[in-house]
């Protein structure tokens, strides 16, 4: 087969078809593609691989380069993403094994890098996720429909960069879909497009065969038009146009009025002078050059002149679960949780008794958090959450209040209604509703921020109020101590009361020895 033969065969074989992913980068021998698709782990794989025949899986983080090039494809994605490491069915993770059991989706553990997260050491079907946040590997069950996963796809016969001088730069259409301009290297089809001379080649086995190339192939390269003269591909133009030196691009003739028009985006001659004029879906702008987008999709995004429904979800605006609609988005939260008032997007722990498990982190030194309206407490060495009782504080409710699970119900006595959240007034200045509502505490209260007493704390206050107790005992004893000496003192000097003699007011009397009154 000659090299335009294996050029096309390469081509159909390599180009992508359907959902593109949404960034990528390849270096050494291997690229990787961010696919923003919500699907579990499985499905995830089996995109990987029938991706038209590149042969890839799930990315395999297994050194330093990988987890670098793992900073550099999320960096400006967020949410999860699946990579390609799950738990064998039916085995438990141990952190005493290589990759704590884990194994990657190319069946073995080989590492040079760890990065662990939250670990768990419940036996079930879990793999792994990371994210831009922290890039740690964090468990999921396998059947989580996360924000999108993370394609590997190994090189054969690839290109390295195009090398240029100076300040010139070149973008290259990836042909697995995505397009970069600081790829290092390429697999075969790529195009790259040096940006300022508008010259075109193609990565064919190693080597870059500069456009136009077979017509049957992108179009040769061409522009406009691509022709066969003599067996050998040639570009062409339209009217008025001419063809530029790098053989593939179309301008206007020099002494055509077009030639130097400035217009955004189509020139039409009008005898000696011209006109701008705009694609669908914007208007000329003042200056009568620049096209400004008429927002003819508001809420959407105009592809191939049709409005399509932007998903929100692939911004990852919601803590757990994402569902997309028509201009806009739902969050909703996994079993066990429930949405924050103040922010719907957010979610926390939903607890409906006086005494709830803890959620905990265990990457950041077992640090636990309770919901709103509890507080947090140690319990026989392990940490529980206890519901604040907010009607003890008297300090909410005008009237009446009746402690509930996480908040706290205020009511008002006969003759009286409720206005606001715990305000009672006379029903013929009433200005509300009589009806009571449960309340939890916004953030001018201070349940909040609610303290937190521990065991530990608790030992520790009792211990000071014993100490004070026994230094004041000892000042007490002391002092008594000090008085009777005192009593013995004078005693010893002879001061008895047989010393003591009637003293007169009009005279002063002599006591004996050396003491005068």
């Amino acid at each position: 087969m000659d090299t335009v033969g294996i050029l096309v065969a390469l081509t159909f074989l390599l180009r992508v078809k359907g959902e593109a992913p949404r960034g990528g980068y390849c270096i050494e021998k291997q690229c990787f593609a961010v696919f923003q698709d919500q699907v579990d782990f499985g499905t995830a794989q089996k995109h990987c691989e029938d991706n038209n025949g590149h042969n890839g899986h799930l990315m395999t983080v297994r050194s330093l380069i990988s987890h670098s090039t793992l900073l550099i494809l999320l960096g400006i994605h967020t949410g999860d993403y699946w990579i390609g490491l799950q738990l064998p069915s039916g085995q438990c993770p141990d952190q005493a094994l290589v990759l704590r059991g884990y194994r990657w989706i190319t069946g073995d553990n080989e590492t040079k890098f760890q990065n662990w997260g939250r670990f768990d050491d419940v036996c079930s079907s879990k793999c792994i996720s990371v994210s831009k946040y922290d890039f740690e590997w964090k468990e999921q069950p396998c059947n989580s429909k996360i924000d999108g996963f993370i394609c590997e796809y190994k090189l054969d016969s690839p290109c390295q960069h195009v090398m240029v001088k100076g300040d010139e730069s070149v973008l290259y259409d990836n042909p697995l879909g995505f397009k970069g301009d600081n790829l290092l290297v390429l697999p075969p089809g790529t195009i790259a497009t040096l940006k300022s001379l508008g010259s075109k080649y193609i990565c064919n086995f190693e080597q870059w065969m500069q456009a136009p190339w077979n017509c049957d192939v992108f179009n040769g390269g061409c522009s406009h038009d691509c022709s066969s003269v003599n067996h050998e591909p040639v570009c062409t133009c339209p009217p008025g146009k001419t063809l530029q030196d790098n053989h593939v691009t179309c301008e206007y003739a020099l002494n055509d009025p077009c030639h130097d028009s400035g217009c955004a985006h189509l020139c039409q001659k009008k005898d000696d002078s011209y006109a701008c004029m705009c694609h669908h879906g914007y208007a000329l702008a003042e200056d009568g050059k620049e096209c400004k987008d008429i927002d003819y999709c508001k809420g959407y995004e105009l592809e191939y002149d049709i409005c399509v429904d932007v998903d929100e979800c692939f911004m990852g605006p919601c803590d757990h679960e994402c569902t997309n609609t028509i201009g806009s988005y739902i969050c909703s939260c996994f079993d066990g949780y429930i949405s924050m008032t103040e922010d719907t997007n957010r979610c926390q722990l939903l607890c409906l008794a006086e005494e709830c498990p803890t959620e905990c982190d265990r990457s950041k030194t077992y640090q636990c958090y309770c919901p709103k309206g509890y507080l947090l407490d140690d319990r026989n060495g392990s940490s529980i959450c206890v519901d604040i009782d907010e009607c003890e504080m008297d300090t909410y409710c005008h009237h009446n209040c009746t402690n509930t699970y996480g908040g706290y119900l205020c009511s008002c006595g006969e003759g009286f209604d409720l206005v606001g959240e715990y305000d009672c007034v006379e029903r013929e200045r009433s200005e509300g509703s009589g009806f009571t509502t449960p309340y939890t505490p916004s953030a001018k209260h201070p349940t909040e921020r609610p303290f937190t007493v521990k065991a530990g704390g608790l030992l520790g206050m009792i211990v000071c109020i014993v100490v004070v107790i026994l230094v004041m005992v000892g000042l007490i004893h002391l002092i008594l101590k000090r008085r009777g000496n005192l009593d013995i003192a004078f005693e010893s000097q002879g001061f008895g009361n047989h010393d003591l003699q009637q003293v007169s007011t009009d005279k002063y009397q002599k006591f004996d020895r050396h003491f005068i009154i």
